[in-house]
Parts: structure tokens; C-alpha cells; sequence
């Protein structure tokens, strides 16, 4: 097999593997000079969603977290002024409601290191995805004549023709 159809060879696999992960979370086919940059567009998408997403929760759960403690200290006070047993017991319960509520949302708040892991997953893959990218076209690159792919073809030899590339991404 010769350099240029190894090549070719590697860059058919890398597209072809990008298509079939892309159809595998249902978008369908995608256009092969698409590829990487759908990958990248989506992974970008994911991270702000999830970002944006663990944000709302942290901000509602410091909201009902101070809620919780306000209510908390009222509590306290109403029991330590009122004589009827029955209010003392019910701020009793509302205490111990609220302790293990508060409980419950450091759970939602540690939970949110989540987002934080995922985060760094896909800008990992992210990263990955535009080294690829930009390994692929350095390759194309490195194949053009007298490094560039601009301008006509010198040395008949090495010449590539469209069928050439057609092939490729087919």
C-alpha cells in the first residue's frame, strides 16, 4: 500500500468513525466536510447546557438554603417565646424538618461536582476533536504540492483528482 493510499485509508477510517457516533446519538447523516465540526459544535452545546444547568441548581439550592435557615432561626426564637406545648413540639418538628432538608440540599450541591466532571470530559474531547482537525489538514497540507492547496498541479505524477477526493469522504 503506498503512503498516499494509507493515507487516504486513515483519514476514510477517522470520518467514517465521527459519522457513526453522530448517527448513534441521533442526528442522522451528516454531511462528511461536516463532520468534525458538528462533533465540535455538539460537545460545545453539551458543556453549556450542562454548565448552565448547574448553575440554576447551585443558585435555587443557596436560595432554599437560606430560606431554610431563616426559618430556622424564627423558629427557634417562636419556641423560646411561646408557653403552649403544642407550638413548642410543632417548632420541634419544623426544626428537625428543616435540619434534615438542609441535609438533603448539601446533597443537591455536592451532587453539582457532576457538572464539573463532565465539564472537563468534553473539553477534553473537545481538544481532541480540534487536534484531529487539525492534524487532518495538516496532513492535506503536508500531501499538497509544494505546500499548499492552492494553484495547479506542477508535477503530473502527483496529481489527485476530484474522483480522488470523492472516494475519500464516500
Amino acid at each position: 500500500m503506498s503512503e498516499h493510499d494509507g493515507l487516504r485509508h486513515d483519514l476514510t477510517v477517522m470520518v467514517n468513525e465521527l459519522r457513526a457516533t453522530l448517527r448513534e446519538i441521533g442526528e442522522g447523516e451528516v454531511a462528511q466536510t461536516q463532520v468534525v465540526s458538528n462533533a465540535r459544535d455538539r460537545l460545545r452545546y453539551i458543556a453549556s447546557l450542562t454548565e448552565q444547568a448547574a448553575s440554576q441548581t447551585l443558585n435555587a439550592a443557596e436560595q432554599i438554603g437560606d430560606r431554610l435557615r431563616a426559618q430556622q432561626a424564627e423558629a427557634a426564637e417562636l419556641a423560646r417565646l411561646t408557653r403552649s406545648d403544642r407550638l413548642r413540639d410543632f417548632l420541634a418538628r419544623l426544626r428537625d424538618e428543616h435540619a434534615a432538608s438542609a441535609g438533603q440540599l448539601t446533597e443537591v450541591i455536592q451532587a453539582q461536582a457532576y457538572q464539573d466532571l463532565v465539564g472537563q470530559v468534553v473539553n477534553k474531547l473537545l481538544d481532541t476533536v480540534q487536534r484531529m482537525e487539525d492534524s487532518l489538514a495538516h496532513l492535506l497540507v503536508e500531501e499538497a504540492p509544494e505546500g499548499n492547496l492552492a494553484g495547479p498541479q506542477v508535477r503530473q505524477a502527483e496529481r489527485i483528482s476530484q474522483d480522488d477526493i470523492d472516494d475519500l469522504f464516500g
